[in-house]
């Protein structure tokens, strides 16, 4: 069970996180032993319906805070356990709060920050985590921390960009049907009010008529409906597989499939760039790299590329056969094994690429308003021109 809390310190400080117990009383004894007199203890309960909606998952955002934040409190020379429990304490979040008391408790049971921070892999990922060993290694934990924070911060801006891009025809489309609801709910109905004898109107009158009545008459199973929709759509997109299909679909968009593709160059690049700099090797940077790719094609063609990287072939070669990288940039991953520079090489891709994308974006929100203006503009508008039509045409209905 865990339970949420407020308490004071030994020295007057106020304290709130989260604890895991068996029960309430075990909590009190678990606070009491850390120094802390209670003010409130609260069981969280996990069975909520709106558990759907407000997921325990730990966002990105959460995960760059928390290391930007632990690389800063390590730069400033504070211990790792004590940096972990200033960031709990200072955190209102529930899921982080969890996730670094569990961190917190495998530094005090002995682990590594390595070890607690592989309990939760699935959260942080193998680069993250290999990144962390080689910090603790070679000393220089709070540096890697700050390399992580950075790419995490790369990665939510690259997210953000392709949300942007997504977001205006959600936004239009979302408008095109609120304006087809009112029409449907409030216009209609009056007009259909003063025709007497329905059957003798022209067909058009009568379609838009009759779709306005049984849209009236079962409204609410038509939005129970969609209510139940978008709740399964949401429960659907949590699973991996169901993700990956639509990613895989989505990609072959015209427009919106060469951002993603871009940004899977972009993801691929900066991840490699910033192992390699961190001294790890080309094959277990390869490995780790193909980890962080959403597309599962790329993800195939980055394992045969790793397949014939130990085989003995040069990068360049390789990832020629693959689809993520165009003959350009493939000119210039061959310089950098030449030169011994390929963590620069890659860098100086994922910025162009970033470039790339950014345009790829502008270009396709410009095309993309004009056509959903238009389709906005045709649907609601053809309703329109019906109703008018039907009412010059009443003066040839009984009324």
């Amino acid at each position: 069970m865990e339970f949420e809390y407020k308490a004071i310190d030994n020295h007057g400080n106020r304290n709130e996180g989260i604890i895991e117990a068996e029960n309430y009383d075990e909590a009190m004894r678990v606070l009491d032993s850390r120094g802390l007199s209670p003010l409130k203890i609260s069981e969280i309960n996990n069975t909520s319906p709106l558990t759907l909606f407000s997921s325990k998952k730990v966002g990105l955002s959460q995960i760059e805070f928390f290391t930007n934040e632990l690389s800063l409190l390590l730069e400033s020379g504070i211990k790792v356990d004590k940096a972990i429990d200033i960031i709990r304490q200072s955190n209102s979040g529930l899921a982080l709060g969890t996730l670094l008391n569990q961190i917190s408790s495998s530094l005090k049971k002995g682990d590594t920050l390595s070890e607690a921070f592989g309990k939760h892999e699935k959260i942080f990922g193998p680069l993250y985590i290999q990144l962390l060993k080689i910090g603790e290694a070679s000393g220089s934990l709070s540096d890697v921390l700050k390399k992580l924070a950075r790419d995490l911060k790369f990665q939510m801006d690259l997210r953000n960009q392709i949300n942007t891009a997504l977001a205006y025809p959600s936004i239009i489309f979302f408008v095109c049907m609120a304006a087809i609801y009112f029409v449907l709910t409030f216009i209609v109905p009056k007009m259909a009010g003063i025709i007497v004898n329905l059957d003798e109107a022209p067909w058009y009158t009568q379609l838009i008529i009759r779709t306005s009545n049984y849209f009236n008459e079962y409204q609410f199973f038509i939005i129970g409906s969609l209510i139940s929709i978008i709740v399964s759509l949401v429960y659907l997109f949590q699973k991996d597989h169901v993700r990956e299909w639509l990613y895989v679909k989505v990609s072959r968009f015209p427009g919106l499939g060469k951002i993603l593709i871009t940004s899977e160059r972009i993801r691929f690049s900066q991840s490699i760039a910033m192992m390699l700099d961190a001294g790890l090797q080309l094959d277990v940077a390869l490995e780790l790299t193909r980890n962080t790719m959403k597309h599962p094609d790329f993800r195939r063609d980055s394992s045969l590329a790793l397949k014939q990287l130990k085989a003995g072939k040069q990068l360049g070669e390789v990832l020629s056969k693959t689809r993520i990288f165009p003959s350009f940039f493939l000119s210039i991953i061959k310089v950098g094994e030449e030169t011994g520079r390929l963590s620069v090489v890659f860098e100086d891709i994922a910025t162009r690429s970033r470039v790339d994308m950014e345009n790829a974006i502008r270009k396709f929100t410009t095309m993309l308003e004009p056509m959903m203006l238009l389709f906005m503009g045709g649907f609601v508008g053809g309703v329109v021109i019906v109703m008018l039509m039907s009412m010059v045409s009443m003066n040839d209905v009984p009324i």
